[in-house]
């Protein structure tokens, strides 16, 4: 069985999974998600980068060359679907200051940048209420633990209570 405790294992979530690959992202687990990708390149690259297969497709699902290697999720709710993984493969639904999180748009690992830099691209209110930010690499998107950050955290240990 698959452990994933250590946000090792990289995920790739079907083109149904779009928030699911948001909030795994968002967790620190590497995972590839594209919208439009037929079955068979979907199968290739799972196989070829050592992913994982997080699944709605029941016929996607049946494939000979991914058992072993995908979870067929029961639920179309995406809260429904994290609690599946945390049950079936262990999934660390913990989010924390040190957990390295990755760009919610495009899977990269964010690195940390220093408050002057983020204030020279943040709004003036953001920056003032703020010290911790992160930047994405690739889509140079910044990121920062506000109000939303708390919120998720407390959707997280909802589910992790039930």
């Amino acid at each position: 069985m698959v452990h994933l405790k250590d946000r090792e294992v990289a995920f790739f979530a079907d083109a149904m999974l779009g928030r699911l690959a948001r909030w795994l992202r968002i967790l620190g687990y590497d995972t590839a998600y594209e919208r439009n990708i037929p079955d068979a390149v979907l199968v290739e690259r799972v196989l070829l980068e050592h992913r994982w297969l997080l699944t709605r497709d029941r016929y996607l699902a049946r494939r000979r060359a991914l058992r072993g290697r995908l979870t067929l999720l029961r639920s179309d709710y995406v809260s429904e679907q994290l609690r599946q993984l945390m049950s079936d493969r262990h999934l660390d639904l913990t989010l924390e200051a040190k957990t390295r999180c990755r760009c919610a748009e495009c899977n990269l690992l964010l690195e940390s940048i220093s408050h002057e830099q983020a204030s020279k691209e943040v709004p003036p209110l953001v920056a003032s209420e703020h010290a911790e930010f992160s930047r994405c690499p690739g889509c140079g998107r910044i990121y920062w633990p506000g109000t939303h950050w708390e919120r998720i955290r407390q959707q997280l240990a909802r589910l992790r209570e039930q």
